[in-house]
Formats: structure tokens, sequence, C-alpha cells
């Protein structure tokens, strides 16, 4: 917009001296055409001014476009590091899923082991009450023997001493 200006101001000031060099006018006009020659030189002036400021604006932004694209790389260079270190964490959750399984899997195999050496251990316990049992009988079977023992004992001995004493 200030570049349309600055070509509508630089017209003006041209057909004002187009006025004054080439025409036989009157002083009112020769005054007006320089009034308005001072005008466009003024507001010239004002253009030059303003892209001068202008120019100065487009500097500082280059230079926070400049700052703003390093801090934009060094932005890029630390998320690659965080990437980075996601992909290192997942990589970790991965072995340490595959060790969680793993170690499950043992337990429920250890689990299985001593529910069948529980089963064992209940059958074993029954055969050794059956056992138990069994002695029994026989430690009554052997006490029963042996007093039968003692009494044919007592028998031949007096069947012996009477025998003797016939």
């Amino acid at each position: 917009m200030n570049g349309r200006k600055l070509t509508v101001n630089f017209l003006v000031l041209l057909v004002c001296l187009l006025t004054l060099t080439g025409c036989d006018r009157s002083a009112k006009e020769k005054d007006k055409a320089a009034t308005e020659a001072a005008e466009a030189k003024a507001e010239l002036a004002k253009v030059k001014a303003n892209l001068g400021k202008t120019k100065s604006e487009r500097d500082e932004l280059k230079e926070s476009i400049a700052g703003i694209s390093e801090e934009l790389e060094d932005t890029r260079s630390k998320l690659a590091a965080v990437m980075q270190a996601q992909e290192e964490l997942q990589n970790q959750v991965t072995e340490l899923t595959e060790q969680r399984d793993a170690a499950i899997a043992r337990a429920k195999s250890s689990q299985a082991t001593v529910v069948k050496l529980s089963n064992q251990l209940k059958e074993k316990a029954t055969e050794i009450r059956e056992l138990e049992e069994w002695v029994k009988e026989l430690q009554a079977t052997i006490k029963e023997l042996e007093g039968q023992i003692e009494e044919m004992d007592k028998q031949s001995t007096e069947e012996f001493v009477d025998g003797n004493n016939v």
C-alpha cells in the first residue's frame, strides 16, 4: 500500500513539475502547483520515513525469525531425544512384559505342580493311614500270638512237670 501511495505522490509531483515548466499559467496556478509539489515532497518524505520504519521492522522480524528458527531447531533436537527415550522405554516395557508373561507361565506351571504333588501327598497319606491300621492289626495279632505261645509254654511246662511227678 505504501508503494502505491509513493507512486501516486510521485505522479502528482511530476504533473506539478510539468505544469510549472511547460505551461504558461497564471501565478496563481503556479503557486498552486508549487504548493502541491511541496505537499507531494512532504508526502514523499513521509513515505520514505514510513519505508525506513518498515525496513527497520522487517529487519527486526528477520532477526526474530532467525531466533525462532534456532529455537525450532533446538526444539526439534529435543523432540528427537524424547522420541529416542520413548522408544527405549517402549523396548523396556516390552521386555518387562515378556518377563512378566514368562513368570506368570512359570507360576501357573508351579501351581499345577503343587496341585499334583498335593494330590500325591493325599494319596500317600491315605496309604500311610491304611498301613498304620495294618501295623496295629499286626501288633494286635502278634500280642495275641505271644499270649498263645506263653500259654502253650505254661501248658507244656505243667505237662512236663506233671509227667515227671507220676
